[in-house]
């Protein structure tokens, strides 16, 4: 992939702008992507995958109104054909005079983040070097523990693509990605009793995937389970894996969204300053982080990126915004606009959105805690009220006794207010983890229902 994409957008800027009246703006997303996989069943072939698509998305707006459409196709031709359609969407739109395209500052140059999201050996090695690995990968998983029945999927996949964003205001840019993954999943059985259990790892670069950490992780997971019991209700510590904290922090970071803010779906509208939590927290955006998964130079309408603190010790900080939500406040965009894809207008949403890492090794966190469940696998975290707070979820874990760990925990029900959970944070450990987009390390809350 090459800078061709850009220039396919400036062209089509060029005549695009000659075509529209004179009192609307344009704005042109163009994109193009690939992606291939592989999956082994018990270390066999279940199945090879791949697919492209490219596409393009007109936004057009004019007296503050404003119309959106895409095609299946980058070109300027196509480009074109979408002009007519989207301005005949404008007498019947209503009109927000905070409806206009963004005229980002000039962002500079970042080499070395450009470098570190794209990998020339993605789509160069044969399924015939791959698979041997996740076979390997497979018979690991099988080896590991006796008691592991069946490795239900082994699969490694991997993407890339490009993006160009031109508008009538100014912006013109281009950028490019890839990624791969590798992951893992097994059921075990004991006497009957059958558990499974799963692991995954992402990178920017291919050598960088870890096929052994994979395998073991996911034997690990799948056993870990095994003769659980339930905890007597009460009140108790939770400790939460950085395994299973992908979504708290999905929670997290959409209650920081502009948008629902706004519209009052979040119990986190008109805090900013406040104190929402333990001091121990501090919650991070980065999009230039060094081979982030959802690292850009820019955000979805040609903004240049930036790392933001989100929270603070606890108090907020600031909201994920586009364009739109923050000409609402009268302020500028922090770059946080993101879009599914060319066929979507963009909004307000996270990067690499992580919980900074405490002082506290694992282990410490661990032996310092009385009466607690470490959590391994939670189980409708998403369903959490965003306007009260409330929640009320399944866990599985190990039950934590005196600084040991012991049997396994299954069928608990952890319950509470979103806030009272993130003011009774009392521990963040040093060990920040990663699972694609959002990190974090592992952390006790004190003193929540356990049921």
């Amino acid at each position: 992939m090459t800078a061709a994409l850009a220039k396919t957008a400036e062209e089509a800027l060029v005549r695009l702008r000659a075509a529209a009246p004179k009192n609307v703006e344009l704005e042109l997303y163009l994109s193009r992507s690939e992606e291939r996989s592989i999956d082994l069943r018990d270390g066999r072939l279940d199945g090879v995958q791949s697919a492209a698509s490219e596409g393009a998305g007109l936004r057009v707006i004019g007296a503050g109104r404003m119309a959106f459409a895409a095609a299946g196709q980058a070109s300027v031709d196509a480009a074109m054909a979408l002009l007519p359609r989207a301005l005949e969407q404008l007498p019947h739109v209503e009109a927000d005079d905070k409806r206009a395209l963004p005229v980002p500052p000039k962002a500079a140059d970042d080499a070395e983040l450009s470098r570190s999201l794209w990998d020339e050996k993605l789509f160069t090695t044969s399924w015939d070097v791959i698979r041997p690995r996740l076979e390997e990968l497979s018979a690991r998983v099988r080896k590991a523990d006796k008691r592991v029945a069946s490795v239900l999927r082994a699969g490694y996949s991997e993407s890339r693509g490009e993006v160009a964003i031109a508008s009538t205001r100014g912006v013109m840019t281009h950028e490019r990605g890839g990624s791969c993954s590798v992951g893992a999943s097994a059921l075990c059985d004991d006497g009957g009793e059958l558990q499974v259990g799963s692991a995954y790892q992402s990178s920017r670069i291919a050598a960088a995937l870890d096929f052994d950490l994979v395998a073991r992780q996911a034997a690990e997971r799948t056993v870990a389970l095994l003769g659980a019991t339930k905890l007597p209700g009460g009140r108790r510590s939770v400790i939460f894996d950085p395994w299973v904290s992908g979504e708290f922090l999905e929670l997290i970071s959409g209650l920081l969204c502009a948008d629902e803010a706004q519209r009052g779906k979040s119990l986190l509208a008109g805090k900013i300053g406040q104190k929402v939590g333990s001091s121990l927290l501090t919650f991070v955006d980065d999009p230039r982080k060094k081979a982030g998964m959802a690292s850009a130079l820019y955000d979805d309408e040609g903004a240049p990126t930036a790392r933001k603190i989100m929270i603070e010790s606890g108090v907020v900080k600031d909201f994920f915004h586009d364009a739109y939500t923050a000409a609402r406040e009268g302020r500028a965009s922090n770059a946080s606009a993101g879009r599914g894809s060319y066929r979507g207008l963009p909004g307000p949403g996270p990067s690499n959105f992580y919980l900074e890492a405490g002082k506290t090794s694992r282990d410490e966190l661990m032996s310092s805690t009385k009466d607690g469940v470490l959590v391994l696998d939670v189980m409708g975290m998403h369903m959490a009220d965003p306007i009260s707070g409330e929640f009320s979820v399944g866990v599985s874990g190990l039950a934590v006794k005196d600084g040991k760990v012991g049997h396994a925990v299954k069928g608990a029900m952890i319950s509470g207010n979103l806030l009272e959970l993130l003011d009774r944070v009392d521990c963040v450990a040093d060990d920040l983890t990663f699972y694609g987009a959002m990190g974090a390390p592992t952390f006790r809350v004190a003193d929540l229902t356990v049921a």
